[in-house]
């Protein structure tokens, strides 16, 4: 189960990547001071990079 888990989350990571990105993009060429969307997958994008980082610590430990 928590293999299946890790697997969706770096799987939404990278969407969640591409996502805020894309719209940092449209923010900047469209000069939008306030795009909500950004923000708020921005902020999605370190939740689940936490999350992530939080299932390989034990493989991030060990490497050497």
């Amino acid at each position: 189960m928590r293999k299946h888990i890790d697997s969706i989350v770096s799987i939404l990571l990278i969407f969640s990547l591409v996502i805020t990105g894309g719209t940092g993009y449209i923010q900047s060429e469209l000069e939008l001071r306030k795009f909500v969307q950004h923000k708020y997958f921005a902020y999605s994008t370190l939740i689940l990079a936490f999350l992530h980082l939080t299932f390989k610590y034990k493989r991030i430990v060990n490497y050497q």
